[in-house]
C-alpha cells in the first residue's frame, strides 16, 4: 500500500527535474526574446541562468549541477554565437566556464554534505548498535551475578550441611524414640495420646525439612541421557491428575511437532518439572487452569545464543491461572529458603533453578497477581536425533 512519504518522494523525483527544465527554457526564451541593445535586462537574463545551476547542484549534488550548466551551455552557446553582440561577445563566452564552475562548486558542497550526514547516521546507528550489545552484556552480567550469589549461598550450605545433619537428625532420632516409648503407656482414645501423635508428627516434619536441605546442598551426580521431554510431561500430567482434579484445576497440552530430545538426567528433570506443576497446583486453591506446552525457542529472544554453539533450543512453558506472585518476589522466587507459603521451606524453585542450569539451560518467571503465572524453561535441543 503506498504511503504519504511514497507519494511525496515519488512527486519529487519528477518535479524536480521539470522545474529545472521549465526554469531554463523561461530563462533562454527571455534571453532571446530580449534584444543585446537592451544591455541590462539582456545581461539580468544572462545571470538568471545561475539559478536553476544552483538548483541543480542543491537538488541532485554534482552530477545535478554540472549537468544543468551543461544543458545552459547546449542553449545558451547557439545564441551567443549566431546573434552579433559585439565587443561583449568574449564576456559572454566567459559566462561558459563560470556556468561550469558554479555547477561544480555548488554539486561539490552538497555532496560533502549529504557525505557528512551519512558519515553522522553510521556512527548514530554503531552507537546505538553498541548501546544495545552494551545492555545485552549488562543484563547477562547481572544475571552471573544472581548465579554467583547463590553458588556463594550453595557453598556457605553446603560447609553447614554436615554439622547441620549431625546437630538436627541426633536429636530428632532421640526425640522420637523417647516418644515412640512413651507412647505404649498410653492406648488409643487416651487424652495424652493425641499429644504424642503431634510431637511425632511434627518431629516427621522437621526430618523432612533437613533431608531436603541436605539434599539441597550437597552436590548431585547426574547421568545424562538422550530424554525425550514431551514424553516426561505427558507421564507427569498423569502422575498429578488425581491431585488436579483435587484442586479442580484442568491440565491443558500442547506440544510442537519438532525436535524434542535434550540431554538431561531424566530423574532430575522431572522432579524440576514436577516442583513447577506442584507449586501452580498449590496457587489455584478455587481451581483453575494449567496449560503446558513446548515450542522452538527463537535464541535471540532467549539471550544463549552462542554460549555452547547450538542452534537449536527447546521452550517449556508452565502457565497457571493462579493468584501469581506479587512484583517485589518475583526477583526472588529462585533464592534458597525463600517462600510466601506458611509451611513451605523455600527449597523447591531454588532445586528446580539448579537442576535446569546444570542442564545448561535458563528459567524464566513472569507473573500477575491475581491473574497468574508462567515459567518457561529453555533447554539445548540434543542435536544426535529427532522425533
Amino acid at each position: 500500500m503506498e504511503t504519504s512519504l511514497d507519494k511525496s518522494n515519488g512527486w519529487r523525483r519528477w518535479s524536480r527535474p521539470a522545474i529545472l527544465v521549465l526554469t531554463v527554457v523561461g530563462v533562454t526564451v527571455g534571453h532571446m526574446i530580449v534584444p543585446v541593445t537592451r544591455q541590462v535586462p539582456h545581461d539580468l537574463f544572462v545571470r538568471l541562468y545561475y539559478l536553476p545551476i544552483a538548483l541543480g547542484g542543491a537538488w541532485f549534488g554534482l552530477w545535478g549541477g554540472l549537468g544543468t550548466a551543461g544543458l545552459i551551455i547546449l542553449v545558451y552557446l547557439p545564441h551567443i554565437v549566431l546573434v552579433e553582440h559585439g565587443p561583449l561577445t568574449f564576456g559572454y563566452l566567459l559566462e561558459i566556464p563560470v556556468f561550469l564552475g558554479v555547477g561544480l562548486l555548488t554539486g561539490l558542497i552538497v555532496d560533502r554534505q549529504a557525505q557528512y550526514r551519512r558519515g553522522l547516521e553510521g556512527q548514530a546507528e554503531t552507537l546505538a548498535r553498541s548501546h544495545r550489545e552494551l545492555q545485552e552484556q549488562t543484563r547477562l552480567l547481572l544475571e552471573k551475578e544472581a548465579q554467583l550469589h547463590r553458588a556463594d549461598r550453595l557453598s556457605a550450605l553446603g560447609q553447614l550441611s554436615a554439622g547441620l545433619a549431625h546437630e538436627i537428625r541426633n536429636p530428632l532420632g532421640a526425640i522420637k524414640g523417647a516418644v515412640e516409648i512413651l507412647e505404649e503407656d498410653y492406648p488409643a482414645g487416651h487424652p495424652k495420646a493425641e499429644f504424642y501423635a503431634i510431637i511425632l508428627k511434627e518431629v516427621k516434619r522437621l526430618n523432612d525439612v533437613v533431608t531436603n536441605f541436605l539434599n539441597f546442598a550437597r552436590p548431585v551426580s547426574m547421568r545424562f541421557v538422550p530424554v525425550d521431554v514431551r514424553e516426561v510431561l505427558a507421564s507427569l500430567e498423569g502422575l498429578v491428575s488425581g491431585e488436579a482434579r483435587a484442586h479442580r484445576v484442568r491440565i491443558f497440552t500442547r506440544f510442537h511437532g519438532g525436535p524434542s530430545l535434550v540431554m538431561a538426567d531424566e530423574a532430575l528433570l522431572k522432579q524440576a518439572f514436577l516442583n513447577i506443576m506442584l507449586n501452580a497446583l498449590e496457587a489455584m486453591p478455587a481451581g483453575g487452569d494449567l496449560a503446558i506446552s513446548t515450542r522452538v525457542a527463537d535464541p535471540k529472544t532467549v539471550g544463549v545464543m552462542g554460549s555452547d554453539g547450538r542452534e537449536e533450543w527447546l521452550e517449556v512453558v508452565f502457565d497457571d491461572t493462579g493468584t501469581g506472585i506479587p512484583e517485589e518476589y518475583q526477583g526472588r522466587v529462585f533464592d534458597p529458603f525463600f517462600t510466601t507459603k506458611k509451611d513451605g521451606t523455600g527449597l523447591g524453585l531454588a532445586i528446580t533453578y539448579r537442576i535446569i542450569e546444570n542442564h545448561r539451560g535458563i528459567i524464566r518467571v513472569t507473573s500477575q497477581p491475581g491473574k497468574g503465572t508462567t515459567f518457561v524453561i529453555t533447554l539445548p535441543v540434543e542435536e544426535s536425533g529427532e522425533r
